[in-house]
């Protein structure tokens, strides 16, 4: 039998150059924005650039589809997490459902250490821009249309030495065999990434990119047909599995030409940091080829 490829290991680290936003379901006036970027936001990203960049920055039109198709089979991509600056490493905050407390969020290098409710993380990342549509008859406010957008700020808030300075996303990227011979994965050093890129939001500035053993300590088979996270009490990434102590969110994404689908036939899914049900229990989580995790029967 002939053996698999093996993946190769990268983590990267995007610092935000302007507010970002990535959409959750909104609270009434307020468009909500997340505090990661999903692998398949980044996925778009990634081809939208890599087109444009293959085809001599000309409109790309159905380019675009090509060169998605092949970074979906020949890479897989981690979700990225919020991150701050210390001693001159960049450390990721990563989420962690625990009982009594819900969603907290920790250091990378200090899970279960002192951290933060999810209310009082946002808190420190996120800000919001107002916004509205305009009435082209009478340049004004289109009745009806106030809003907020909630978008993660340039800059934490500080909060004594824990956090402060600008912020970076970090994550990591798994490749089996790079696609193009015209240009490296670590030469795109530029994204716009989730909505309203039109008007100047969601650019991300590569400062970081080396090869890496885990991911965010978590060790990793790469020998295999698909990456697999090992021993993990809990996900870092939407994650189909029976019964985990987090919750459920439906996905669906928007493939051109098909409308809207799911997942490989999974929509409902645990969201990022939900943890085992069983306490020190730890499972084997498979990648797929959109960022979800898959917990492997048996382990």
């Amino acid at each position: 039998m002939k053996r698999a490829m093996g993946w190769q290991l990268y983590r990267w680290v995007w610092e935000l150059r302007s507010p970002l936003h990535i959409g959750m379901p909104p609270a009434g006036m307020l468009n909500r924005c997340r505090l990661y970027i999903p692998a398949r936001v980044l996925w778009g990203a990634l081809t939208a650039e890599l087109a444009r960049v293959l085809k001599g920055n000309s409109f790309p039109e159905y380019f675009y589809f090509e060169v998605g198709e092949a970074l979906r089979k020949k890479l897989r991509l981690t979700y990225l997490f919020p991150a701050t600056c210390h001693n001159g490493a960049w450390r990721a905050w990563l989420p962690l459902y625990e009982q009594a407390q819900g969603l907290m969020w920790y250091l990378e290098n200090k899970i279960g250490q002192s951290g933060f409710p999810d209310r009082i993380f946002r808190r420190y990342l996120l800000d919001t821009l107002p916004g509205t549509a305009i009435d082209p008859h009478t340049d004004t406010a289109a009745e009806g249309t106030l809003r907020e957008l909630e978008c993660i700020m340039t800059h934490w808030r500080p909060i004594d030495d824990l956090i402060s300075g600008p912020v970076a996303m970090v994550g990591y990227v798994l490749i089996r065999e790079w696609p193009f011979r015209d240009i490296s994965l670590e030469k795109i050093c530029e994204l716009h990434v989730g909505g309203d890129t039109r008007y100047g939001l969601g650019h991300l500035h590569l400062i970081e990119w080396g090869e890496a053993k885990d991911i965010f300590g978590l060790s990793v088979e790469t020998d295999c047909e698909s990456p697999l996270v090992k021993e993990a009490s809990f996900t870092l990434a939407h994650a189909c599995a029976p019964a985990l102590n987090g919750a459920l969110e439906l996905i669906l994404g928007w493939d051109w030409g098909k409308g809207l689908s799911n997942f490989d036939g999974k929509s409902t899914l645990w969201v990022p940091g939900s943890s085992s049900m069983e306490k020190d229990k730890k499972d084997n989580w498979q990648i797929n080829e959109w960022g979800i995790w898959t917990i492997v029967t048996g382990s």
